[in-house]
């Protein structure tokens, strides 16, 4: 049996980050697809027992790393990359970012057939030093220079490596992620509203990392330009590294605007089918899971026209342009917000589920 070696993740499940959802969901979709390859995950949180060393299938190995932001990932990525070469001896290393991307060369000198997964371009994010950023671009250039495969999240970030590295473009491949929760048979959680103090219809929702590039801040600004606001704002998500910009962000707090933590299942579905409209103000992604989450919920929903947002197939009225704080602020004190609503988006991210993504990885590991 061939084995699939995957780095990037943090942990899974229920562990914050695009990331850490992805591999989530895909592995043990592949694994029921594809029986023939087993994988093995490594994690960088230390499980409690024996029963946290599987995931449906997915065996997860803890590989020790610092906690240490602008080390973890690479320190993490270099001894994930020794142990496979020494212990497991994997046919595919999969790498999910431009960190561990960097790494890249070495997983090629080790004999593995690579995939890195293009998840987002990194150094932008302002929360980067000089050396995390310098980092980040060389592990974006290695992934494109040495990389068997690189899969783009969205055609956006396809678009973006084939202008700046147009050398390799063969090796490019767009495999779009699927929505990551399952409204089926859902049943809304009433302890959430208790425990929040809020009604349904009576809110508007932002969920996603509590982090600069997600533009939470700006979110904040335009609601308090309104002077009596009709619902409360209630923001869904945690930091990581980040504790300034969070400490910034939830001195703002009050009886209207809400920070209700990192919600997984149940309680974040109910969230996201109770909503009277889904903000999303970031500045930056590659795909972004919270949009098509919401889609899947079926509710009303204003973005940023960046260009990964604009493949969600909705109308152009659902749109506004970054950091336009007077332009959220008109779309938060509308009375209501049914003209935020898109059928074909909606059946669009219906039709992009994990089975087809699946499907698509295991022709290209085939392909290999």
């Amino acid at each position: 049996m061939e084995t699939v070696c995957v780095v990037g993740a943090r942990n899974v499940p229920n562990f914050i980050g695009g990331i850490e959802t992805v591999c989530s969901k895909l592995y043990p979709q592949l694994l029921q697809i594809e029986p023939g390859y087993s994988y093995t995950l490594f994690t960088r949180v230390k499980p409690m027992d024996k029963t946290h060393c599987e995931y449906k299938g997915l065996k997860l190995k803890y590989i020790p790393t610092l906690d240490i932001s602008g080390m973890e990932t690479v320190l993490h990525s270099l001894l994930s990359l020794i142990y496979a070469r020494l212990f497991i001896h994997p046919k595919i290393m999969h790498l999910h970012g431009i960190g561990p991307g960097f790494f890249a060369p070495l997983a090629r000198l080790f004999g593995f057939k690579t995939v890195v997964t293009h998840h987002a371009v990194d150094y932008e994010r302002p929360k980067w030093g000089r050396f995390g950023r310098a980092f980040l671009i060389q592990g974006e250039r290695n992934a494109c220079r040495y990389a068997h495969r690189v899969i783009c999240v969205s055609q956006a970030v396809k678009d973006d490596l084939d202008k700046r590295f147009p050398k390799r473009v063969e090796r490019y491949i767009t495999i779009r992620n699927a929505g990551s929760l399952n409204f089926t048979n859902h049943i809304d959680s009433s302890n959430i509203f208790h425990k929040f103090a809020i009604v349904p219809n009576g809110y508007i929702l932002a969920v996603g990392r509590l982090e600069e590039t997600k533009g939470f801040h700006e979110l904040i600004s335009a609601y308090q330009k309104i002077q009596q606001p009709k619902r409360k704002l209630v923001l869904c998500g945690m930091g990581i590294h980040a504790d300034q910009y969070v400490e910034k962000l939830k001195a703002q707090e009050s009886e209207n605007i809400l920070f209700v933590g990192f919600q997984t299942g149940e309680a974040l579905k109910t969230l996201y089918t109770n909503a009277a409209l889904f903000m999303h103000p970031s500045h930056m992604e590659g795909f972004c899971l919270v949009v098509s989450e919401a889609l899947s919920a079926g509710v009303s929903i204003a973005l940023t026209d960046i260009p990964p947002h604009k493949e969600f197939k909705l109308p152009e009225k659902c749109f506004f342009k970054v950091g336009d704080v007077d332009a959220m602020k008109n779309i938060l004190q509308r009375d209501e917000f049914n003209a935020y609503q898109s059928r074909e988006a909606f059946e669009y991210q219906r039709l992009n589920t994990w089975l087809i993504n699946a499907k698509k990885h295991k022709a290209l590991y085939q392909s290999l």
